[in-house]
């Protein structure tokens, strides 16, 4: 759309093709009023002008400036039908957005389904041999054999161009926003980590050469395809028909060699890992304006006679060369290991040490401990109150405290009690303070709580 302005158009042909002629909406060829367009294309400004205020056109106008500017392009074919103007999309010109939207998205391909669909393909070649038109499913194979191998070659490619343009940015923000994002997401292979495991998705490749071969052996499957590509691709012209099954068939047989081209790519990807990392550890360690510097002491360095006095003395006429600039070793520190001291406990550390980890296990309330308490208190009654539970160790005491942190917990809303740990521990028990009355016994003062089983 060779027009100014051409991204703002493209983003609202986008909106109204997917609005009115996409996958859930109308086909290629199906007319809709002109005031149906005009309305999407206002509600599409609404929700996102992509002029964002740019132009002071009232929207009514705008919508029908845009409408007039795709019209006038092509994208949009308009019929008079009696008193009203018609509005279609022509099916050449849906085919070319297609083309145009999914070049533009470049979004990762999984490769397993693809060499799945072409073994499926080849399978129903030769269990259809009674139906002329199972032959068309060699060609669809062989296609899609083509855009398999095309597509792990093209992601090579893309990878070089992709870091050659990203190591260009300035900042570590920018560069590491375009690693993931236009990267890691778009430009992998889909399924790229499962391409070396055991049920990786290229495992039927070696089923679909052997199925490729055994067609073209087969003198009846060979002819019954030749004949069909002599009718249906050639014309009625053998050795059209020949050349393309032949075509067709070697484009199926490359998949034997498709492991030449996976140690490329993951050469390339390792290279641009490689990179990646390198670049970020230095933007990240390196000052600002590092590069700047060094841009001018390797200026003044040129400028400089041998023996001036900003130059080392004993460089022997080098000052960068990677001999002069490398860091100095350093000798690695031998690492001595520490012995490990023995420690002989007396008696009374010992019954410390019992006494202290009994003192921990007396305070654990673990969810078992609390309902055999409840079960011990409760005794098969149906409730009771904080008034007549006993408490006869320092276990029970715990569990009476965890008991009234539960029912503080009771004036929550329902759905934060449902997910509430603590209110979890005990089921098909409840908790709650009764009223504001007050429970006093020989250890807290606190409002009284009261335990009830809840009804099934």
């Amino acid at each position: 759309m060779g027009v100014a302005n051409s991204r703002h158009y493209w983003d609202v042909l986008s909106r109204v093709m997917a609005t009115l002629w996409g996958e859930d909406g109308r086909a290629p060829g199906e007319e809709v009023p002109k005031k149906v367009v005009t309305q999407v294309i206002e509600s599409c400004l609404i929700a996102d002008d992509p002029w964002d205020g740019e132009l002071q056109t009232p929207l009514n106008v705008l919508s029908h400036m845009v409408f007039n500017a795709l019209a006038d392009a092509g994208w949009l074919s308009v019929r008079r039908r009696g008193l009203v103007d018609m509005v279609t999309v022509k099916p050449r010109i849906s085919m070319l957005f297609t083309m145009l939207n999914d070049f533009a998205r470049q979004e990762p391909e999984y490769i397993g389904g693809q060499v799945r669909s072409i073994l499926l393909n080849l399978r129903s070649v030769t269990e259809d041999s009674t139906d002329p038109s199972a032959c068309s499913a060699y060609q669809t194979a062989a296609k899609q054999a083509r855009q398999c191998m095309a597509h792990i070659v093209n992601t090579g490619c893309r990878v070089q161009d992709l870091m050659d343009s990203l190591v260009e940015l300035e900042s570590a923000r920018d560069f590491v926003h375009g690693f993931f994002t236009d990267f890691v997401e778009r430009v992998y292979i889909a399924d790229y980590s499962e391409l070396r495991t055991r049920n990786h998705p290229l495992q039927y490749r070696g089923q679909i050469i052997e199925k490729t071969y055994a067609l073209q052996d087969d003198d009846a499957s060979r002819e019954r395809l030749v004949s069909w590509y002599t009718e249906h691709i050639g014309k009625g012209d053998r050795e059209r028909g020949e050349n393309a099954y032949r075509r067709d068939t070697n484009q199926l047989l490359r998949l034997n060699n498709i492991e030449d081209h996976l140690a490329r790519l993951d050469e390339e990807i390792k290279v641009a890992n490689q990179r990646a990392l390198a670049l970020i550890e230095y933007k990240l360690r390196a000052p600002k304006h590092l590069d700047k510097l060094i841009s001018r002491a390797c200026i003044a360095l040129t400028d400089m006679e041998e023996e001036h006095p900003a130059l080392p003395g004993d460089a022997g006429g080098v000052h960068w060369s990677p001999s002069a600039l490398a860091k100095p070793r350093k000798q690695a520190r031998e690492q001595v290991a520490t012995a490990v001291e023995e420690v002989e406990l007396t008696d009374e550390e010992l019954a410390m040490e019992w006494l202290r980890r009994r003192m921990i296990e007396n305070r654990k309330v673990t969810p078992v401990q609390l309902a055999n308490y409840v079960v011990r208190m409760l005794d098969g009654k149906q409730r009771m109150s904080s008034d007549t539970l006993s408490v006869t160790s320092i276990n029970d005491l715990c569990c009476y405290q965890r008991l009234l942190l539960i029912a503080s917990r009771d004036d929550a809303p329902l759905t934060q009690r449902r997910h509430d740990p603590l209110i979890q521990m005990l089921r098909g028990i409840r908790v709650r303070f009764d009223d504001d009355s007050m429970t006093n016994n020989d250890y807290m003062t606190h409002r009284r709580f009261v335990v009830e089983r809840e009804e099934a």
